[in-house]
């Protein structure tokens, strides 16, 4: 029987078809490209996601089999596709505010719904699917765990709080999701920013190595250096846009 396996990045979603090609398994991937964590998320612009989702196709022999690319999911990402006979499996990192907004609005969608998942969060130090090797994932095929639907009904409401929260970012507070404004990663940006010209690139990954929140995604740090920059807190040296080019440095410190 044909398995749907739900991914909560791109990143993740190449992974997996990996791992479930390996496996020799027969499914579908549905893949997540919306990074969640950031952005608004209320009911309105929740709209721009609905084409935020591609697929590809896993055949017990991929060598003999042509191979499907990545295509527009369209009408596949809808509640009905989640029905009673395709099992459908999630997986997610319990240390990643991405791909935990990504299970929380999975929950929403399939409420009323069966469906399982894999946390892979003992997996490996960074505790997410897209930092997982496919031959770590390749070990967590069938090993899914039904989810509990008042569990799921309690994921889908606190998918909903956030949405009314609307906040620029959501980031993990131990195990918990929480709104934050957009200025929440300024002050680790501004104490990786030295007063001498450095790249941009090690403030960057400096700050994203010591995100008590867990991982963090590059641009968005970028995102928040512009905004940095436009204010006059931090000088730059070449394009922002190009971070692996551009120095920057703190100023008045």
């Amino acid at each position: 029987m044909t398995t749907n396996h739900i991914a909560p990045s791109f990143t993740a979603g190449v992974a997996l078809h990996k791992a479930l090609s390996a496996a020799g398994a027969e499914c579908t991937i549905l893949a997540n490209i919306d990074d969640l964590s950031q952005g608004p998320i209320d009911a309105r612009s929740m709209r721009r996601h609905a084409s935020g989702w591609l697929f590809s196709h896993v055949t017990a022999r991929e060598e003999h089999s042509r191979h499907i690319a990545w295509l527009p999911a369209y009408g596949r990402w809808d509640p009905q596709f989640i029905d009673v006979d395709t099992p459908t499996v999630l997986w997610f990192g319990r240390r990643s505010a991405e791909e935990m907004c990504s299970m929380l609005y999975f929950a929403s969608a399939a409420t009323g719904r069966p469906w399982s998942f894999i946390d892979v969060t003992e997996s490996n130090e960074y505790k997410s699917v897209s930092s997982t090797s496919p031959s770590e994932l390749e070990l967590l095929v069938d090993t899914q765990v039904p989810m509990d639907d008042t569990q799921s009904r309690e994921l889908a409401e606190r998918w909903r709080i956030l949405q009314h929260e609307n906040a620029p970012f959501r980031v993990l507070t131990g195990s918990t999701l929480t709104s934050v404004p957009e200025d929440y990663f300024d002050r680790l940006l501004l104490e990786n920013t030295p007063t001498l010209p450095t790249p941009m690139s090690r403030v960057i990954a400096e700050t994203m190595g010591g995100a008590q929140s867990g991982p963090v995604s590059d641009y968005v740090l970028r995102g928040r250096l512009i905004a940095l920059i436009s204010e006059g807190t931090i000088a730059a040296e070449g394009n922002p846009s190009t971070m692996e080019s551009c120095l920057i440095h703190r100023v008045g410190a």
